[in-house]
């Protein structure tokens, strides 16, 4: 077999004579099975889009999809779609409207994820797959009709030396026969280490770092083909006999993981629920001497748009222990508005990559307490109060998906509140014991005003260290929610 490709397509044959040679390839793997009539392109401006008017779709080799795919360049190590790229401009303008009308109808999409050599090859085939599932995602979220996973064929490649071996005989590179041979070695066998380890060591290194700054700026790269129909029949009929295939796979050497695309109305995060872990490990001294958990739940509230987000924050411990005089009962609202440096914006983190707002931030903050404090017999002190402040902050995703994410904060701010001490059994008469909780106050009762004391706080009033998970979405493309257990994403 040669280097990659069964079938050599020069980039300046025009589209119908490449399009009829991938539809002779397909009835010679398929048997003697007929096609209803040949496929056709009648898009100048788009050659990814490819016209057929029948049933039956074309399988394309590597070096036919390349010739004609529509290609997001990715920045080095990137999984988020660039916003300046005219390919998205394009699709978002022109292309996907125009599928939107109700002359035309999409059939499937081919698309395809690359990374460079460079790095590890679990980072790279990660790279691969989410720059393939965001321009997924992309095309899905303006879709009317979005597709279903049948009508999908996704490739991620996770170092893309066919590609690169493509370019480098395209170009007439005086070291291309030296990369050939080295894909034909290893490829077959799927020994990427091997591939990239020879691959560093010719001439010392230097070859590698030509084709870094020379030709794998080009492989970090999502791309898609689409197969359309006019709308002229009434049903469409889908050939059960062929088989499954995306592209041409004996021309792809090496492990290929064919993957499918997301359920048919991607979801956006909408509210996660978080604890911060720290505040489980309370321990209170000064003659309480206890351990005083402090359960706590916090809700997040992600807009679609923007770098704010906005957090609703209740600390609820109430523990009491009457015979031991020790009481810690808190009741803490608080209300938070949070800016995140990174934008969440759906604009720019569609659906799939990930929590759109992650990352550092920094936060302002206000709150309300009622509280009762006692730790002992004479030491009691009940009141309430209000603060405020500011705080910064760090989100990262734990999990692939990023459902589950940590959260590390700090706060500092001002506390004022205004309280009165208390006791056990009456400070007026102590001899009277009816086993009671009294305001420390020993002259005439008819002068007592409660509220009486003023303590103002200034300082840090918070480190947290929190667990979040997302648990409502909104639906894209469809009014509604859901909960993270109710529908796959």
């Amino acid at each position: 077999m040669g280097l990659l490709y069964h079938i050599s397509v020069v980039r300046s044959i025009s589209m119908s004579v490449r399009c009829a040679i991938a539809l002779c390839a397909m009835i010679l793997s398929c048997g003697t099975q007929a096609l209803c009539a040949p496929i056709t392109n009648h898009s100048v401006e788009y050659p990814y889009i490819i016209y057929v008017d029948s049933a039956y779709i074309p399988v394309l080799d590597n070096e036919e999809f390349q010739s004609v795919a529509a290609t997001v360049i990715f920045p080095v190590n990137k999984t988020a779609l660039p916003a300046d790229s005219p390919v998205l401009v394009e699709l978002n303008d022109d292309v996907l409207p125009m599928l939107n009308s109700d002359s035309i109808e999409a059939l499937r999409i081919d698309l395809r994820g690359a990374a460079s050599p460079e790095g590890t090859l679990p980072r790279n085939t990660y790279l691969g797959e989410a720059r393939m599932r965001a321009l997924l995602n992309f095309v899905q979220n303006r879709l009317d009709v979005p597709l279903k996973d049948a009508d999908m064929r996704m490739l991620s490649e996770a170092e893309d030396y066919l590609t690169l071996a493509m370019l480098m005989r395209e170009a007439g590179d005086k070291d291309y026969d030296r990369v050939k041979t080295l894909c034909d070695r290893y490829l077959p066998a799927g020994r990427y280490d091997a591939m990239k380890r020879e691959l560093r060591a010719l001439d010392d290194g230097r070859l590698w770092h030509r084709l870094l700054s020379t030709y794998y700026p080009q492989l970090r790269t999502a791309q898609l083909v689409i197969y359309c129909k006019r709308k002229t029949d009434e049903r469409r009929v889908r050939p059960t006999h062929l088989p499954l295939r995306v592209f041409n796979t004996a021309a792809l050497p090496g492990k290929v993981d064919f993957t499918f695309g997301p359920k048919r109305y991607p979801r956006r995060e909408l509210l996660s629920v978080k604890t911060n872990l720290l505040l489980y490990g309370v321990y209170m001294p000064g003659g309480y001497d206890k351990w005083c958990p402090i359960p706590n739940i916090t809700v997040e509230y992600y807009p679609l748009h923007g770098h704010f987000t906005y957090v609703g924050t209740f600390d609820c411990p109430w523990w009491q222990n009457y015979w031991g005089h020790k009481y810690f009962q808190i009741r803490n609202y608080q209300l938070e508005a949070r800016y995140y440096l990174r934008s969440g914006d759906i604009r720019y983190n569609p659906p799939g990559q990930g929590p759109a707002f992650r990352g550092l931030y920094v936060q302002g903050y206000a709150n309300v307490a009622l509280y009762g404090l006692c730790f002992d017999a004479d030491r009691g002190w009940v009141g309430e109060g209000i603060g405020a402040g500011v705080g910064i902050g760090y989100v990262q995703k734990l999990d692939k998906r990023g459902h589950w994410k940590l959260e590390f904060s700090a706060q500092f701010g001002f506390f004022t509140s205004k309280y009165d001490p208390y006791q056990y059994e009456n400070p007026v008469n102590p001899n009277y014991r009816d086993h009671l909780y009294y305001y420390k106050w020993t002259q005439s009762p008819e002068l007592f005003k409660k509220r009486q004391y003023h303590h103002t706080y200034v300082g840090p009033t918070c480190v947290g260290v929190t667990i979040s998970y997302d648990l409502l979405y909104r639906k894209i493309k469809k009014r509604g929610a859901s909960f993270r257990s109710w529908e796959w994403y």
